[in-house]
């Protein structure tokens, strides 16, 4: 099972309004319910924060304002760890990658939780057990978009929603040789704007050198999610 979903309102320039992400879930048949994200409490318990809520249809129809800067704000992480732009294991590297801001922190969006309905969820801003989401579907953007493609073999694709407080390029070309493992050639040209953005990693493994672009896909992009 998958979802089809969209950011409404684009994901380039200033974004006055809260971007919505839209979809359809197909094959739903968990009657109407709700559909969330949850973030870490602070204190490292089994307990969430819940960052925002939406609704889902009977017939799988999702809709979900996703969450503001100041609900994310304890969430962030570093940039340049999220795009693993420094490798363990290289034994010798070469080419620079070039930060606009190295302190640079962003929220990926790793999943979304779907439950049916039946029961009663607190405001947004909340913090809340997990098992008030349980049983629930886990929905990832973690899905090869070239899986099953003609030529496709040895090339793989993801989409992945992140938002950004603030305007950052990251750009540059390097290459890493791992003792164990293909070398890997790493092409970054990610123009990356305050407010949310899909950020497109391709990979490849047909030549003899691994390589893993990342670029900044168009604001019109439809994410696929699929279900864990």
């Amino acid at each position: 099972m998958a979802v089809w979903a969209a950011l409404l309102g684009g994901v380039v320039g200033a974004q006055a309004d809260t971007p919505v992400l839209r979809g359809t879930l197909p094959g739903w048949a968990g009657g109407v319910g709700s559909v969330g994200v949850l973030l870490p409490f602070p204190g490292g318990d089994d307990r969430r924060i819940q960052a925002a809520r939406g609704t889902l249809g009977a017939a799988g129809d999702l809709t979900l304002a996703l969450p503001t800067p100041e609900r994310l704000a304890g969430a962030l992480v570093p940039l340049a760890e999220w795009l693993n732009l420094d490798p363990l294991g290289c034994v010798t590297r070469s080419g620079k990658i070039t930060l606009g801001d190295p302190a640079a922190q962003v929220f990926p969006l790793n999943e979304l939780r779907v439950a049916v309905s039946g029961r009663t969820f607190p405001s947004v801003g909340s913090i809340v057990g997990e098992d008030l989401w349980q049983p629930a579907t886990i929905l990832n953007s973690e899905v090869d978009l070239l899986a099953g493609q003609a030529g496709a073999d040895g090339r793989l694709r993801f989409q992945r929603l992140v938002f950004s407080p603030a305007d950052v390029t990251v750009s540059g070309e390097a290459r890493c040789v791992p003792e164990q493992a293909m070398p890997e050639r790493l092409t970054v040209n990610l123009p990356l704007r305050a407010g949310w953005n899909v950020v497109q990693e391709d990979v490849s493994y047909i030549s003899e050198d691994a390589t893993r672009a990342l670029t900044l896909a168009p604001p019109d992009t439809v994410t696929v999610w699929q279900a864990q």
